[in-house]
């Protein structure tokens, strides 16, 4: 899986030139009609059935765009008495993340983190201890010790389980000024061109903690 990952990753910084060049026209007007009139333009994306080859193939073209990123229900830890405790967090949203192509590479760019490449992986059983508790993301109805791994409250039915769909991988690092990184790991679900969704991991100083859902929609 792994080398499977990598050599997908390869292959999608190898994108077309023309999809650069569109990308490099539509990177001086973000929010413009020439990134609006690509989109639609683009070919429907279904995460269930496309191939990872036909992803990395122009594929991902379809997920050039804005879009608002909804982070949570998780948990984060906080030092109480020298002791680390995790409290519940809720949902917010309202950061815009925009994905498009950098030097032919599929990147998100944050305001916040900045450029970030995103890594393709094919389609794969989810792994045991990757997920989140169902109790920390306020997923009461399910049984104890269920994980969860994408925000289904949210999405609403999906056409295929997790191992059906192909996965998006991003990972920011900054330097937060004490000699530690903060590091935030997100690990996305492609369910269709105008729906992400999946977990996110944030660590930093002094054993900082964060994780919960994050879904991404087309603004």
């Amino acid at each position: 899986m792994i080398l499977r990952g990598v050599f997908a990753v390869a292959v999608l910084l190898a994108g077309s030139v023309s999809a650069q060049a569109q990308t490099d026209q539509a990177q001086t007007a973000p929010g413009s009609l020439a990134e609006a009139s690509s989109f639609f333009k683009a070919p429907r994306l279904d995460g269930c059935t496309i191939s990872l080859e036909d992803l990395v193939n122009g594929g991902s073209e379809a997920l050039r765009g804005q879009w608002t990123v909804l982070k949570g229900p998780g948990e984060i830890g906080l030092s109480v008495g020298g002791r680390i405790t995790m409290e519940p967090l809720l949902q917010r949203g309202g950061e815009v993340l925009r994905l498009g192509f950098r030097n032919r590479r599929l990147v998100a760019d944050s305001p916040v983190l900045g450029v970030l490449p995103i890594g393709v992986l094919d389609r794969a059983p989810v792994k045991p201890g990757t997920g989140l508790r169902a109790e920390s993301v306020g997923r009461g109805d399910l049984a104890e010790g269920t994980e969860v791994f994408l925000d289904e409250l949210t999405l609403g039915v999906l056409p295929c389980g997790t191992d059906q769909l192909l996965r998006l991988n991003l990972l920011a690092e900054r330097e937060t000024g004490t000699g530690e990184l903060q590091r935030q790991d997100i690990r996305l679900f492609l369910i269709d061109q105008s729906r992400l969704s999946g977990t996110y991991r944030e660590t930093g100083p002094g054993g900082q903690l964060e994780r919960g859902l994050i879904t991404l929609r087309r603004r």
